[in-house]
């Protein structure tokens, strides 16, 4: 059931209010601000999650719908594949190329895998600005294209450096015009289940992981690795460019950080098919909400990959088979997959500052205090589900934070600008956790490695902790503006 079917919203009411007076006045403006800011009937509220009631203007008028959730299914399609070749696919490329290029070291391989991931997010901050600017549907488009065009170069390659360029560079370039959108584009049709919308989408990644990985191995197994290249590129077309018909900008959207008057305005300013020069979208980088957020993402990012690179070779080193490392990582991602979707719509029910803090800790002490202590199985085992889980939540609950913070209207040039952030630590975490193994020799010790991991993850939610404070104190702003308006009128 929608907001509307209940009740007509505050906005509802206010637009009606300024159709059918005389010529808007400040006392009309004063009157129409009031009826902005009052609570929704009891009726209404009473079925709103509290993180929609505690100051967030984030009400849309029409909650989901057919077009809403063909949004999230486009969304969940495109994660499904855009992270695929260079993470978590690229471990089966990665076997294959050392065969084909036997005089690159393993590091030189890795690098590949490492450069597309890193340009994924470093691309982010034009990424971001160019599909606000474009539209969803036309970035989202073309980065399926690029993706496909750089797949099918990379099964020509007879260099390592020919693989740099389009595994790397050219597909991660792909990957993050397509990646934005699909990120950015639930939150524009839902407010009550904006958690649960994300959660759904981003939980392509773990879907698609467990069905393109054997599907890889499968091909190559069948073809080789370069048909296995070229059939991949037709997937991608298929699934992505298939995927971007559905993405699509949603006309009614509130941003928190606009004026009452602008939301009396028939346009406010920065709406849908309003140009942002790219100077106006560093605007942003004024609010210290943004800053915190987009520090936790540095921080954060640097150690979230090592437990997924290491904690296998891990559970070898203390004793555990081969066997019991892969399942370990195998939980590891199914709790991940199931913490996007179950914490995202606890965070519909929660005030997602709450469930978003409460993540952060909780994958950063799974891993600084959990993993440092494991000898066993069991222990190992605990550390990966509590990461993967509270490590999955983390993720679906930034854009969720990110559109209740800074609002829709601007949101893929957002995230893009702080997600490029989160590409330098990803570029520098795998290698400086191998580093630091490596200094180990001959007495191998992981201790710096989980310390590593663990301490950048605590940094991060040190920084969602300085966001949560921010928030608060905009959250306390807003209503005190609201309550001094109803006065004055």
């Amino acid at each position: 059931m929608n907001i509307e079917s209940q009740a007509p919203t505050g906005v509802d009411q206010a637009k009606k209010s300024a159709s059918t007076s005389a010529p808007p006045t400040a006392g009309n403006i004063s009157s129409a601000a009031t009826i902005v800011n009052q609570p929704p009937p009891s009726s209404t509220a009473a079925n709103l999650p509290r993180s929609m009631t505690e100051g967030s203007p984030l009400l849309l008028r029409h909650e989901g719908g057919l077009q809403a959730w063909l949004v999230v299914l486009g969304s969940f399609l495109i994660h499904s594949f855009v992270f695929a070749p260079t993470e978590y696919v690229f471990g089966i490329f990665e076997h294959h190329y050392l065969t084909i290029f036997p005089e690159s070291s393993p590091s030189s391989i890795a690098f590949v895998g490492s450069v597309g991931s890193a340009v994924t997010y470093l691309a982010g901050f034009l990424a971001g600005i160019v599909a606000d600017r474009f539209g969803f549907r036309l970035t989202a488009m073309t980065g399926s294209v690029v993706m496909t065009v750089a797949l099918v170069l990379a099964s020509f390659s007879t260099q390592v450096w020919h693989l740099y360029l389009t595994q790397g560079v050219l597909f991660g370039i792909g990957a993050s015009l397509a990646y934005y959108p699909a990120i950015a584009a639930p939150s524009h049709y839902f407010s009550r289940k904006r958690g649960l919308a994300t959660g759904i989408a981003v939980s392509g990644v773990g879907a698609g992981g467990l069905i393109l990985a054997p599907l890889t191995n499968s091909l190559i197994g069948h073809f080789d690795i370069y048909w296995t290249l070229r059939i991949l590129a037709f997937i991608c077309f298929f699934i992505c460019g298939g995927a971007s018909l559905l993405i699509s900008e949603s006309k009614e959207h509130y941003a928190t950080k606009e004026s009452i008057e602008d939301d009396v305005d028939e346009k406010p300013e920065g709406s849908i098919g309003e140009d942002k020069s790219f100077f106006e979208a560093l605007k942003v980088f004024k609010d210290p909400q943004f800053l915190s957020l987009s520090v936790a993402e540095l921080a954060a990012s640097i150690g979230f990959l090592i437990p997924l690179y290491y904690m296998q070779t891990y559970a070898v080193f203390i004793g555990l088979s081969t066997e019991k490392g892969a399942l370990i990582l195998g939980l590891t991602s199914g709790a991940s997959l199931t913490g996007r979707i179950l914490l995202g719509l606890i965070s519909d029910y929660v005030p997602n500052s709450y469930a978003l803090l409460f993540c952060s800790w909780a994958t950063a002490l799974a891993i600084v205090v959990l993993w440092t202590i494991a000898r066993s199985f069991g222990m190992l085992l605990l550390s990966g589900l509590i990461f993967g889980f509270f490590g999955g939540g983390y993720l679906s609950l930034v854009p969720v934070a990110v559109a209740d913070s800074f609002g829709t209207m601007q949101m893929a040039s957002t995230i893009g600008l702080m997600y490029a952030a989160g590409g330098l630590g990803m570029l520098a975490g795998a290698p400086l956790a191998g580093f630091l193994l490596d200094i180990t020799k001959p007495d191998i010790s992981y201790l710096p490695v989980t310390l590593t991991a663990g301490g950048t993850l605590v940094l991060g939610a040190v920084g969602v902790t300085s966001w949560f404070l921010y928030n608060r104190r905009a959250r306390k702003a807003r209503k005190a503006a609201a309550a001094l308006r109803a006065d004055s009128s």
